[in-house]
């Protein structure tokens, strides 16, 4: 690789390797958490291979293994919003938004190479090309429930269209689930599986010639058959899989309110029943501990989120991912307008007490008519 071929700006390195145009972030203390410039470098790097004949792919891909990448800096969008400037957080989601919806359209492959953690902006930058490539050390999430905003960068629109259901993305989207590799497999966020990243992207960087197919070849070598997949995590089985049952029943209709009704009547009945012998406290396929997971999740999250984002998400099972972004762009600056974005992003993210004062602490108190008009 030539010195020419390669691109370095602050948090993020581009370059060609064999017919392969690679993306890397480097923002290890923040996570790779997007700012404006990465933003901007990816966007750069896009420009540069769309149109080259001689890059038949393009991967993004993190410089360390801990995090493929956490999200927005939504710590430096509080920053500030705390002092009055909305217009640079408006401005940050706009551009955020566009190479979302840029990605969405681009006509070559995109493989994103998920390594470690991969949350909100991660999935932005991910969720919407050809193939994400899962590794047994992947942990998503869509956390934006507890900093008191909304699932964005698109997801919206992705996670109401999974193949294995829409409801399983709203949930998905309103719990926060931490998705394990077997659930991101198991939902289609992830496409295939890989042992070691770094050697299915050597592999695939090896090839030269644009007449050879890089990527099937890599795929074909590389990418595990369930079987050998299921040896290597410690859970196999999705537990979303193993709960799509009651997921379906309670969060398929019906308002944020009524989904709340339903879990607590779900939460109530399950106290009353004895626990079998079978039941062991700590197995993650226990429906008790599955329900438990999902009331700490709610009990944590924004409840003017939770109702706004329901409303979201069925508006956007009848859209496209443009509708959607700019949708999830009109909702996320209404909120980002409240305290409770201040309060949220301050308890998650810079204390990191996790014990937020939202207002209204009820989601029976807020006016859901009010988001209903905004997406109207």
């Amino acid at each position: 690789m030539s010195a020419a071929q390669e691109n370095t700006q602050p948090h993020i390195r581009s370059f060609v390797r064999g017919t392969t145009g690679v993306i890397e972030l480097d923002r290890p203390k923040a996570l790779n958490s997007l700012d404006l410039e990465m933003l901007r470098g990816i966007d750069d790097a896009l420009d540069k291979w769309e149109h080259d004949n001689a890059v038949q792919q393009i991967v993004i891909t993190s410089s360390k293994d801990r995090a493929f990448c956490a999200g927005g800096d939504v710590r430096w969008v509080r920053e500030e919003d705390a002092r009055g400037n909305y217009a640079a957080g408006d401005d940050f989601f706009e551009e955020e938004y566009r190479l979302n919806l840029r990605l969405g359209k681009f006509h070559k492959p995109l493989v994103a190479l998920l390594e470690g953690v991969v949350m909100g902006g991660g999935f932005g930058i991910s969720a919407h090309g050809s193939h994400r490539i899962v590794t047994p050390r992947t942990l998503g999430a869509m956390p934006e429930m507890a900093i008191g905003f909304v699932p964005d960068v698109g997801m919206s629109y992705t996670l109401t269209h999974l193949d294995v259901s829409p409801v399983m993305g709203l949930f998905i989207g309103l719990t926060g689930w931490r998705l394990s590799p077997a659930d991101m497999l198991y939902t289609g966020l992830g496409t295939h599986a890989v042992e070691d990243i770094h050697a299915f992207l050597d592999d695939l960087c090896a090839v030269d010639s644009p007449s050879e197919d890089a990527l099937h070849a890599a795929l074909s070598k590389h990418a595990l058959s369930d079987e050998d997949f299921a040896k290597l995590v410690d859970n196999p089985q999705s537990e979303l899989q193993t709960h799509r049952e009651f997921i379906e029943q309670t969060f398929a209709s019906g308002s944020w309110v009524d989904i709340q009704n339903r879990l607590a009547d779900a939460t109530a009945a399950a106290q009353k029943e004895s626990p079998s012998e079978e039941d062991a406290p700590d197995d993650p396929q226990n429906f008790r501990v599955f329900l438990d997971k999902v009331n700490d999740a709610i009990a944590v999250a924004n409840p003017e989120s939770l109702v706004a984002a329901v409303e979201l998400f069925r508006r956007s099972t009848k859209t496209d991912l443009e509708t959607a972004l700019d949708n999830e762009r009109a909702v996320g600056n209404q909120l980002r307008r409240q305290e409770n974005f201040l309060e949220g992003v301050r308890a998650v993210l810079i204390d990191k007490d996790r014990n937020a004062s939202f207002d209204p602490s009820d989601a029976r108190d807020v006016d859901v008519e009010k988001w209903r008009q905004l997406l109207s």
